[in-house]
């Protein structure tokens, strides 16, 4: 009996699946998602299972621990599951960081032909074409066709199609995992090898075209720092990181009862304050700008009874900072929480106030990323901020908050916000009352304006490009499936 689903009038699906072809397991979702494939159930081409055209072997990596030093440091690329991860989200080569010795040789294996390689273990799915001679652990399964009936770069392509399917095959423990058993059975559509060549060279040349448009996009990002300093007239000083250079003195006066940590004094630092002061428009410190400077607020849990006083919030954390230094409100790791009326007055977001990342950053995330409140935000619902931020709010008849928010953004960028952060057990924090003593260069009102309206216009022609980058993949991807379907 083939398999096939039955609707039910209480909305329960029921399938059917042949004794024989129960292999091990008994989870319903692996054998419905196996049979349910809808790239597999529309296509005209022929379709078979991996097993029968695709030969399958495993990494390999036999001594434990597997950190053991006397095994690294060779000759031959190690390739771990992250660097598939990271080539397959990039649609790019495979690079590696680690290599085995001719010991760790003998206890892996050696792929020296191509193969499309596939991460079965955490990572499910993600594939990557290994064009030269490498080893990997059994985290990771090498594939070849065995017959001329498949191009690799096709079956590179069309894994990226079923990536979710797969995810649905790994059963649900604490971490997932495939392995040959459930992989063998996998369907996958064979086109005439005329079709296998054209919906890569499709794929690839989209890929182009996207990249084209992303590098476009990240140059005039890259440019808004630059334009920024041209316009107070603030020119960077030369980095020079000689031994020399890295060395510096400074007077015992300066530090005893304040900070000790050499960034706050080094020479970099000091530079960029010069260069900062040598503007010719006003400098003033920033907390004589504000308004309003207050500390978050972290709530008390939504499934606690606290009756009548509170209100239900969504808490922005510093996860909620993009790398654009705008807001992700709509992602799924949000969390709410319950704030008393009287602090949900006091702290309550509104629209041009600026959200401050003062803690939570790592050795290599510097916190000091800078958020402007627009409507946008103001318009979904109660807003409040966790004890890792901090609001501001500045006078609108000095300064323009789009202004700031951009300025802030480069001294950022720069590095100079380095120098006011202190890091403990890890975690890095910055120091407010150096954040706050920062002097911030004051053109007139309507220059601030201008320059605001100018970097906007600038982020705007780069969200363009980005948006049209990924258009130009999802066209490819919507055209690669119909050539696949034979349609």
């Amino acid at each position: 009996m083939s398999p096939s689903n039955l609707k039910r009038e209480d909305g329960l699906k029921v399938f059917f699946i042949n004794f024989s072809d129960v292999d091990g397991r008994f989870d319903p979702l692996y054998y419905y998602s196996v049979n349910n494939l809808g790239i597999v159930n529309h296509t005209r081409y022929p379709v078979k299972k991996l097993s029968e055209v695709i030969t399958m072997q495993r990494g390999r990596f036999g001594h434990r621990p597997r950190n053991e030093p006397r095994f690294y440091g060779g000759e031959y690329p190690f390739i771990q599951t992250g660097d598939i991860v990271r080539a397959s989200q990039a649609n790019g080569q495979i690079t590696y960081s680690q290599t085995l010795n001719e010991l760790g040789l003998k206890t892996s294996r050696l792929f020296s032909e191509p193969v499309v390689v596939i991460t079965i273990a955490a990572n499910i799915g993600d594939t990557a074409i290994l064009d030269y001679p490498a080893c990997f652990p059994d985290s990771l399964i090498g594939m070849t066709p065995k017959t001329n009936e498949l191009i690799l770069e096709y079956i590179n392509l069309y894994f990226k199609f079923i990536k979710s399917y797969l995810e649905d095959l790994a059963p649900q423990s604490a971490q997932k995992n495939i392995n040959y058993q459930q992989l063998s059975p996998v369907p996958i559509v064979v086109p005439p090898l005329e079709i296998q060549q054209h919906v890569v060279q499709i794929y690839h040349a989209a890929l182009t075209k996207r990249q084209e448009k992303k590098q476009q996009a990240q140059a005039l990002l890259a440019g808004i720092d630059a334009y920024l300093l041209e316009e107070l007239g603030i020119t960077l000083p030369l980095q020079n990181n000689s031994l020399e250079k890295r060395m510096f003195r400074v007077n015992s006066r300066e530090v005893l009862g304040g900070r000790f940590d050499p960034k706050l004094y080094d020479t970099t630092t000091t530079n960029l304050k010069k260069a900062i002061t040598a503007s010719l428009f006003k400098k003033i410190p920033l907390r004589q700008l504000l308004t309003q400077s207050v500390a978050g607020d972290w709530g008390k849990d939504i499934d606690e009874e606290m009756g009548d006083g509170y209100q239900k919030c969504l808490v922005v954390r510093s996860t909620e900072f993009d790398n654009q230094f705008n807001l992700n409100l709509d992602g799924s790791r949000v969390k709410y929480r319950l704030i008393a009326s009287d602090k949900l007055h006091r702290i309550n977001i509104q629209e041009n106030d600026l959200l401050i990342e003062k803690s939570g950053g790592s050795p290599d995330q510097p916190v000091g990323r800078v958020a402007l409140v627009t409507a946008e935000y103001i318009n979904q619902e109660s807003l409040c901020f966790s004890n890792f931020i901090h609001k501001i709010h500045v006078d609108e008849t000095v300064i323009c908050p789009a202004y700031l928010f951009n300025y802030l953004k480069t001294m950022h960028s720069i590095k100079l916000t380095d120098a006011m952060q202190s890091q403990t057990n890890g975690i890095r924090n910055l120091i407010m009352s150096s954040f706050l003593n920062q002097l911030i260069v004051l053109p007139p009102l309507q220059q601030q304006k201008q320059i605001a309206s100018k970097i906007e216009s600038v982020r705007n022609q780069a969200k363009q490009l980005q948006t049209e980058a990924a258009q130009i993949l999802a066209d490819a991807k919507a055209e690669v499936e119909r050539m696949i379907l034979g349609e």
